[in-house]
């Protein structure tokens, strides 16, 4: 199982993820450019979806995992679609968790607000890049952490304080230049025409009260998709996998377990007939 992080995520959302699978599977884990471990970018890499794709299916090379199920969060849902949109023969199942099939910035909070946002801060990132980096990296958490709660963005009747402070801690601490390119990116990928010809199994994970993706992107992945299994969970928001893990979890073993069969350590199959 390959994970896919979101947007300026280093991989704590899979913090309850981890353990639940890690026993029965092998996890392959991989940081985005700038993110995480990855070392920061050149200025011209191409951080595009259909590139992060490309890595994606490198990463499953590298690490003998071809053939792997291909899990995503956020961002990591239309890098998930991707890869499988490139690689299909190398992908058994796609598990897309609280995300979109495209145009990121046109749906963020359900409106196309951020879409007019992105290139005022590009401009002002490229006039003001060293007060940018000042400001951006010297957000406090503390300050993240009250903002996400006073604007409802997580539940706080679900969420552990600690985790969502953790999960908030490494936002700014991708660089300000890298995070708005794929953000831009992000606003301009759109897997929406060919979700029709995904051909293996499928599930979708949403929070019925996520605003970053708002869960009618989830709906439509889930009635475009042939087959594709849809779980919108009551009171969830974008970081649904820790607020209600138990519930996660076990909706993903059965999507495993009814889908897949196993064949040796590394390799799934498809169940006949699916």
């Amino acid at each position: 199982m390959i994970l896919c992080d979101g947007l300026l995520c280093s991989g704590h959302v899979w913090k309850y993820f981890t353990p639940a699978f890690a026993e029965d599977h092998r996890l392959v884990h991989w940081h985005y450019p700038g993110h995480g471990r990855s070392a920061e970018p050149p200025p011209h890499a191409d951080l595009s979806v259909p590139n992060l794709g490309v890595l994606t299916a490198e990463v499953a090379k590298h690490a003998d995992a071809q053939g792997a199920v291909i899990v995503g969060h956020s961002l990591g849902v239309q890098v998930a679609l991707e890869t499988w949109r490139q690689r299909p023969e190398g992908v058994r199942a796609l598990i897309l968790i609280c995300g979109s099939p495209g145009k990121l910035t046109e749906n963020f909070h359900g409106n196309a607000a951020l879409s007019y946002a992105v290139p005022v801060l590009d401009t002002f990132s490229r006039l003001t890049p060293d007060l940018v980096t000042s400001v951006w990296r010297g957000l406090p958490d503390q300050f993240i952490l009250m903002m996400a709660f006073q604007l409802g963005e997580v539940n706080k009747r679900l969420m552990n304080r600690s985790d969502l402070l953790q999960y908030m801690s490494g936002l700014s601490r991708v660089d300000f230049s890298v995070a708005l390119k794929m953000l831009k990116h992000g606003g301009k990928h759109d897997a929406t025409p060919y979700l029709s010809e995904i051909d293996v199994p499928v599930l979708i994970v949403a929070g019925e009260r996520d605003s970053f993706t708002p869960p009618e992107m989830s709906r439509l992945m889930a009635s475009r998709i042939p087959g594709a299994e849809l779980l919108m969970a009551k009171g969830g928001t974008h970081s649904l996998p820790l607020e209600q893990p138990d519930l996660v979890n076990l909706r993903i073993r059965r999507f495993l377990d009814e889908n897949l069969e196993r064949r040796d350590s590394t390799t799934w199959r498809p169940l006949p007939g699916r």
